[in-house]
């Protein structure tokens, strides 16, 4: 039987690789890192935002400073005190917009008390930058995460490197990966970006939710990746204690290879909380009792998801109705609990999704 991949390599095959990622801001370039860090470093570690290496200082300096604060904001990680910091830095005279050895890093954390560094560089990348964030470990010094954004030549950056401006950008909540068109048939398949699965307001009180695509370096490869963050706070439905959050997928020209498929399959990084593949069709739109499939993670594991259609069931509650794969009106990439306690942030990654 042949495959139909929905995949990130679609672009790789059908559109010039500059095309893959839209260059951000420098603010949202950080906030992504910020976002990729939370997932890959356990929380309440202590770490040190140490040195960033680029052409110019004042642009180091600035995204230090700006690191520190969405790290510390976010609450998920514990920030070593930057003074102290800057007591070792004059120690052994080495400057935050310069290189520093591994070597010299994993001592610096040691002696500041650190469990993981932070550091990366910027350079230029044709009429952009590239931001590069790595997570390494105090202890082994191996590389926990490293993640890679494009930044746009906008005002600020022109003012932090002393260049001339482009004008201004376009401002993006987050990285994204623009396709010209949801889906293209190739030789090897149908492929389809992630950036097909949009935001959903159907969401449950209390819930707060963003989501982006970016270019990730995930097991030694680069991986346009879906990134999903959904926070519960204690507000609960009337009646009810489930809370949701989710995403969408309602494009009728993947809609279509998903109704002859038998399946669908993905890699996934998550936080081991849980979430759900939910499909909508004609027949359950009477009560929403639609079918779905448990996406169970491993925290901070690739883990690959393989659902077959002749798996999935209805919940136990509502009416019964009769799985026609046909009329499948809609999928849903869903956080949820059935738990009224259960709150705070649960971050999903999904990549190489394709049907079967």
């Amino acid at each position: 039987m042949k495959i139909k991949r929905i995949g990130v390599f679609y672009a790789f095959l059908f559109v010039p690789v500059m095309a893959f990622s839209q260059a951000v801001t420098i603010d949202n370039a950080l906030r992504n890192s910020t976002t990729y860090l939370n997932t890959r470093i356990k929380a309440n570690t202590k770490v040190v935002v140490l040195n960033f290496t680029s052409d110019w200082p004042r642009l180091s300096d600035y995204i230090i400073d700006e690191l520190i604060g969405y790290i510390v904001n976010d609450g998920n990680l514990a920030v070593v005190d930057r003074n102290n910091l800057e007591t070792i830095r004059k120690e052994l005279n080495f400057q935050l917009s310069g290189e520093v050895s591994d070597e010299t890093a994993q001592s610096i954390g040691r002696m500041l008390g650190a469990q993981t560094i932070i550091n990366g560089n910027i350079t230029t990348l044709g009429n952009s930058y590239r931001l590069r964030v790595r997570a390494i470990s105090v202890e082994s010094a191996q590389i926990i995460g490293m993640n890679n954004v494009d930044v746009a030549h906008d005002s600020r950056i022109a003012a932090l490197t002393g260049t001339a401006s482009a004008g201004p950008v376009a401002t993006a909540t987050a990285p994204t990966v623009t396709p010209t068109a949801p889906a293209s048939t190739g030789s090897n398949g149908t492929f389809i970006s992630p950036s097909a699965w949009k935001s959903y307001d159907g969401d449950s009180p209390g819930v707060t939710k963003r989501s982006f695509v970016s270019r990730e370096v995930i097991s030694g490869q680069e991986k346009d990746v879906l990134t999903v963050e959904v926070t519960f706070t204690r507000q609960t439905m009337a009646g009810g204690t489930s809370k949701w959050g989710q995403l969408q997928l309602d494009d009728e020209a993947i809609l279509s290879l998903i109704r002859t498929a038998s399946g669908v399959r993905f890699k996934a990084m998550g936080d081991g909380k849980r979430w759900k593949l939910i499909f909508h069709t004609k027949e359950t739109s009477v009560d929403w009792c639609s079918y779905e499939a448990e996406i169970k993670t491993q925290n901070n594991r690739v883990v690959e998801i393989n659902i077959p259609f002749n798996s999935i069931k209805q919940p136990t509650w509502g009416k019964k109705a009769p799985w026609v794969k046909n009329n499948i009106t809609h999928v849903n990439l869903q956080r949820h609990t059935d738990t009224q306690s259960e709150t705070g942030p649960s971050t999903l990654k999904v990549f190489d999704f394709e049907v079967y």
